[in-house]
């Protein structure tokens, strides 16, 4: 038997920890909890809402979060129910479930035992507190026509306002949310919109806690997470900027500690805080995961920043950090050097080979396609890279993931990160005109789709630098991008937003919406560009 690491310790202790899934179906008491309400129980509010999340065509996660009224309160007893109707007179199930001080006051069921396809709404009592009532639906399962999904990512609360957020919660005919990931931000901004709580950066458990409690008090996002259930993944601000599975560049030891311990703490938090049905308890890290929707839609939700990503490679030309560019040379093409992670990496490959689907849609962190400061042919060597952070700082495996999606077809790739909106025809050598035409599309293997941030691009660029004049004109910058970029079909890096999918057995439609400010609420939005997949086609046409 080899050695136990520190890691082996951090990482069972975290299992430990871990909220449990409690398998909810009937009128269940887990835990030993009597059933019924007790006038005499502690009080507690229900200052966080409720969500649901990961449905499947029979069962979907319920959440909610209470505060006690008074100090030092080690277990509550919760009662929920599960409806067919609004009114809850419809009852389908009922239970009753533990919030502990162990787990935050968090509580999460997974409730199965449903029926595909079907409208749900549910809520949770202690004694006479009752929550807001919820709604949530599960995965249609057989035969599906048509599926809408809203895809969503990067909330930075301290940088705006969440009024994409409420313009998603206000779309009913939504089968589910998409996020994309850093829904948290771990940074201690204090001088934009709204102050960070805590003030100051989050390391521990109880920073991670404190930073999703504050977002779960915003009515925008409370009203998101109870009318839609939520599908999520997280990028690198769960946990710190540019994580990856070793550690962070924004994680300094000398100051900050272990990075294990950090990471053990921001995992666990996530998994108390997130509508997130666990697919391992015993390794945290591990969030990918595949949901079905009938015939017509698996949605693979991988996690490309934490659990296999090995440490980016620094830019290699002469400029470095200046101008952070590089070429597809050294340490760039070692196809040792992952992404997702072998097992990921596997797991991703062999759900694209066997799926039945009509349609595959790859939710992911960051963006997919080859982005180019300098466009050339992939055998010329001589292309320039934007970024070592994104896929294409991992060539070789990249390599490997579109090689399975061209033999699958139909593949819609869905990223965040970016703050910007893009769409993409996903070619792996785009300057090549014997493999890709930019003009007819064909030669492309898949399309992706970069949805821009919640509110973290704020309400514009500022100052007077000529990068910021760049930015005033996105139309200038597409251009200029496109020199390089021909498979690039779309480009906002102005605006917050979110996007649309709706998807029938011919097509893929995104649509691209707006919102004009985040630094005061507002009710507007606007459509910005609409797309479309035909099926076969693997290639995007603009509609709008």
């Amino acid at each position: 038997m080899p050695p136990i690491s520190r890691r082996d310790v951090l990482k069972a202790a975290a299992a430990v920890s871990l909220v449990p899934l409690i398998s909810a179906c009937g009128d269940s008491s887990p835990d030993g909890v009597p059933g019924g309400a007790d006038d005499s129980a502690p009080k507690a509010n229900f200052l966080h809402g409720v969500a649901s999340g990961d449905p499947l065509a029979d069962a979907v996660i319920l959440w909610t979060r209470v505060t006690p009224e008074q100090t030092g309160i080690a277990r509550l007893p919760v009662r929920w129910t599960l409806a067919r109707d609004a009114a809850l007179s419809e009852i389908v199930q009922q239970g009753e479930a533990l919030a502990s001080a162990e787990r935050d006051y968090t509580v999460k069921l997974d409730v199965s035992g449903l029926a595909p396809g079907s409208l749900y709404h549910y809520q949770f009592s202690v004694g006479d507190r009752r929550s807001p009532v919820g709604r949530t639906r599960t995965a249609p399962a057989a035969a599906v026509e048509s599926l809408r999904l809203g895809v969503v990512t990067c909330g930075d609360y301290a940088r705006g306002l969440f009024n994409a957020y409420r313009r998603v919660a206000e779309r009913e005919d939504l089968q589910a949310v998409v996020h994309l990931g850093d829904y948290i931000y771990e940074n201690g901004l204090q001088d934009a919109v709204r102050p960070q709580v805590p003030a100051h950066e989050t390391v521990t458990l109880d920073d991670y806690r404190q930073r999703y409690s504050t977002l779960r008090g915003d009515a925008d996002l409370q009203e998101l997470h109870r009318q839609h259930p939520m599908i999520w993944v997280w990028d690198d601000h769960e946990l710190a900027n540019n994580a990856w599975k070793g550690g962070a560049s924004a994680h300094d030891p000398a100051t900050q500690g272990d990075f294990f311990e950090r990471r053990a703490a921001a995992f666990r938090a996530a998994h108390e805080w997130m509508p997130i049905r666990t697919p391992d308890t015993g390794d945290l890290a591990r969030i990918y995961r595949r949901f079905a929707f009938g015939d017509l839609v698996d949605l693979l939700m991988v996690d490309a920043r934490q659990v296999g990503r090995d440490e980016p490679v620094p830019p290699n030309i002469l400029f470095g950090e200046t101008v952070p560019v590089h070429t597809q040379t050294g340490a760039f093409i070692d196809p040792a050097r992952q992404i997702l992670g072998s097992a990921q990496e596997q797991w991703l490959i062999e759900r694209l080979d066997q799926s039945g689907a009509r349609w595959k849609l790859l939710g992911n962190q960051v963006y997919f396609s080859p982005l180019k400061l300098v466009g050339a042919p992939r055998a010329t060597g001589l292309s320039l890279f934007l970024s070592n952070d994104k896929w294409d700082g991992y060539e070789p495996a990249r390599d490997r993931v579109l090689a399975a999606m061209a033999r699958s077809g139909n593949v819609v790739i869905l990223t965040g990160d970016a703050h910007e909106a893009y769409a993409f025809d996903v070619s792996d050598d785009p300057n090549n005109p014997l493999a890709y035409n930019p003009l007819t599309g064909e030669g492309s293997k898949a399309v992706e789709f970069v949805v821009t941030s919640t509110s973290t691009r704020g309400d514009g660029v500022v100052g007077d630098s000529l990068t910021a004049e760049l930015q005033r004109t996105p139309d200038n910058v597409e251009q200029l991008l496109r020199l390089s970029n021909p498979h690039l079909k779309y480009y906002n890096n102005t605006l917050n937003g979110y996007t649309v999918l709706d998807i029938n057995a011919e097509r893929v439609q995104a649509e691209f919406w707006f919102v004009p400010i985040v630094s005061e609420p507002s009710e507007e939005e606007s459509l910005g560009a609409t797309f479309v997949c035909e099926h076969g086609s693997n290639r995007l046409q603009p509609l709008l």
